[in-house]
């Protein structure tokens, strides 16, 4: 069975990351590491992931120098990954038992770069999303499709890929931008798999803010010129509409 690296950033997230635990601690499929890296919390995150690294040797804590952003904390997990395929877990939701079984079938037939389908929670509503048959740079380009709660790539096919550290966000749709940007097309598996959940308040659920960050994706990340970056930014803004409509 070959390893599945499964990284999460954490901070501040002892009320959520218990749960978060509970559904990797489940997983049908056993051959994993389960690498958290602790980005300076304060409310006991990682003294508890500590004692949770005790009782595991699956698991592996390590933690920032200081407080630098999920980036860097992703970074400085794979790094220390030693897993063959690399997937990502945020400490606030959770993978179903089945998650790594049906992943690692799905990419040894279809990989080197798979992402399945999640249920989105929000305060009010419960919605499905499903991955598109394939995702290539050009569509990637029209809106990010690939969530890192359910996204999974072969490091061995792939290589040595990083998140960029310069970005304040969204740093996710610049690194899989990056592997596509290769000619490596990323494949849909349509099962639903992972529970993503949507907080009040949070970094993605506001998407004003995000503009300005996103012309800077298109013009300063791809070196697209200003006026097709601005076009792009239309369209991301119009994909974003319809793919979180009814979530709510």
């Amino acid at each position: 069975m070959e390893l599945v690296s499964i990284i999460t950033p954490a901070f501040n997230c002892k009320a959520t990351i218990v749960e978060t635990y509970e559904s990797v601690a489940s997983q049908t499929y056993a051959s994993w590491e389960w690498i958290v890296v602790d980005d300076c919390s304060t409310d006991g995150s990682f003294e508890y992931l500590e004692e949770l690294a005790a009782k595991d040797s699956r698991i592996c804590v390590l933690r920032t120098p200081k407080n630098s952003g999920t980036a860097v904390a992703r970074n400085l997990a794979l790094k220390k990954a030693r897993g063959r395929y690399i997937s990502f877990l945020d400490s606030d939701d959770l993978l179903d038992n089945n998650y790594l079984e049906e992943q690692v079938a799905f990419i040894q037939d279809n990989g080197p770069l798979i992402s399945a389908g999640y249920r989105r929670k929000a305060k009010n509503s419960c919605t499905d999303f499903y991955v598109p048959d394939v995702v290539d740079y050009k569509k990637a380009l029209k809106g990010n499709d690939l969530s890192c709660l359910t996204t999974m790539y072969d490091k061995e096919a792939i290589g040595e890929v990083f998140f960029p550290e310069n970005i304040d966000r969204p740093e996710d749709y610049v690194f899989w931008l990056a592997i596509l940007r290769r000619g490596i097309v990323a494949r849909g598996n349509h099962k639903i798999l992972a529970t993503y959940l949507i907080r009040p308040g949070s970094r993605s659920s506001n998407k004003l803010k995000l503009v300005k960050h996103m012309f800077r994706v298109y013009h300063k990340t791809q070196g697209i010129n200003w006026f097709k970056s601005w076009f792009h930014v239309f369209r991301w803004a119009i994909y974003g509409i319809r793919k979180y409509r009814g979530v709510r």
